[in-house]
Order: structure tokens, then sequence, then C-alpha cells
């Protein structure tokens, strides 16, 4: 009898010094586990180079004949249609010409159709295989999203709910609300998502959401230095320049 006591007194000790059990962490523990969130013109397909040749001929038949492919990427890429509004004006001291984007916005669809190439297509589909969580975040309208989903064959992966657009937020990048609100959806913290993007004002909207962002440089608008230059000016984060690459990164644990 005296034994069992002495041993019910030691094991109610040890319960009184013994640590509290910590809750298990629900957040996500390595890359390979966080929702992808992609950036679609420039990163799922090679689309900036076609917009802005055409936006450039549209501003030269305008009467803005000192405008290249290189100010419009500058001014257009990855801001909605009102703050690339704002930088064109800023820099030129003119406004776009009436109805400038809806235009070119109108012109694109076909131009899309005929001559658009896939950047991550395939990406995407491997991540899709492997039971990776996606969605797709981006700041065109969405009946141009959907072609260039089509072109890149990832319409039956990213049904219409898992695609997020301009439409879809009051402001549009380079604020965080598109990201958030794709986070949200999929009942995800933002501190378990990586964003794919390829642009300042993208970038800036990811790091706004605290969101991991890496940069993607393999489009052909992304090829000159001077791009590379710009996003290196605001992101110290990483940055891939394949789809190879790419894929690595998003897979490691």
């Amino acid at each position: 009898m005296r034994l069992t006591a002495a041993a019910a007194l030691i094991t109610a000790a040890q319960a009184l010094v013994a640590p509290t059990p910590q809750r298990t962490s629900t957040r996500l523990h390595g890359r390979a586990n966080k929702l992808v969130i992609w950036d679609c013109d420039g990163v799922l397909v090679d689309s900036e180079a076609l917009l802005k040749r055409a936006e450039v001929d549209a501003l030269k038949a305008a009467g803005f004949d000192d405008v290249d492919e290189d100010a419009c990427n500058r001014l257009f890429s990855g801001f909605a249609p009102e703050a690339g509004a704002v930088n064109f004006e800023k820099e030129y001291g003119k406004p776009l010409p009436e109805h400038f984007f809806r235009d070119q916005i109108k012109n694109s669809e076909q131009l899309f159709r005929d001559k658009l190439e896939a950047l991550n297509g395939a990406t995407v589909r491997t991540l899709h295989a492997n039971g990776r969580q996606q969605v797709v975040a981006s700041g065109s309208p969405r009946d141009r999203v959907d072609v260039c989903l089509e072109k890149a064959d990832i319409s039956e992966i990213f049904q219409p709910d898992r695609v997020f657009t301009r439409e879809d937020v009051e402001k549009g990048k380079p604020e965080p609300d598109m990201f958030l609100k794709a986070a949200a959806f999929c009942d995800t913290d933002p501190k378990d998502c990586v964003v794919v993007e390829d642009s300042t004002a993208g970038i800036r909207a990811a790091e706004a959401a605290g969101m991991e962002c890496v940069a993607y440089l393999g489009g052909g608008h992304a090829r000159k230095p001077w791009y590379a230059e710009d996003i290196s000016a605001i992101h110290d984060g990483p940055v891939v320049y394949s789809s190879e690459e790419l894929l690595e990164f998003l897979s490691e644990e």
C-alpha cells in the first residue's frame, strides 16, 4: 500500500511540473504546400510582348510618335488601367486617347487567339497532377484571361471560381485586394501563399498582401536588362527565368 501511495504522489508531482501540451500549428510547412497564385499575362502566357506592340501602334496612330514598347511596358504592365493612365499622363503630359484600354482589350482577343503562346501551362499541369492548390489573379478582364487559359490548355484546371480578375475587386494591382480575395476564397492565410508575378505592380501587391513572391522573367517582354533592373530595385526575393526553374522553386519542401 505504501508503494502504491508513493507512486501516486510521484505521478501527481510530475503532472504539476510537466509543460502544458502545445497546440499543433495549422500553418503550412514548406513551399511545396503553399497555395500558388498565378498572374496571367507574361507568366502563364507570353502575352505582354503582343500587347505592347499593339499599344505602340495605337499610340503612334494617335500622334504619340516617341512612344516605344519599353515605355508601354514600364507604364502599363501589371498596372490597373486607371493607374496606367496616370503613369502615362505624368510622363507625356497628355492623357491617353479616349477609351484607349477598352479598345486595346477588344482588339487583343483575336490577336491572342491567333498568336499567343503558353509559358507555364506545363508547370500548372504538373502541379495540378501532384494535387497542388492553384488560382489565377490577373489585372486583365475575365474574357481575355479566359482566352489565355484556353491557349495554355489549362482551362479545365482553372474553373471560373478559381480565376480572379480586375472586375472582382475595387482596386487593382499594385493594391493587394485581388490576392487577398483569392486567399480568402481558398481559406488560406496570406503567409501560406506564393505569388508568381512578372511586374513591379504585381510584386508590390504581393508584398502588401504579406505573401511570398517569386519574380518570373521568362516572357519575351522581360528579356531586356532594364526590366530585370526595375524588378531588382523593388524585389529582393527569388527570381527565375524559365518554367523549369519555376517548377523547381514551387516544389521545394
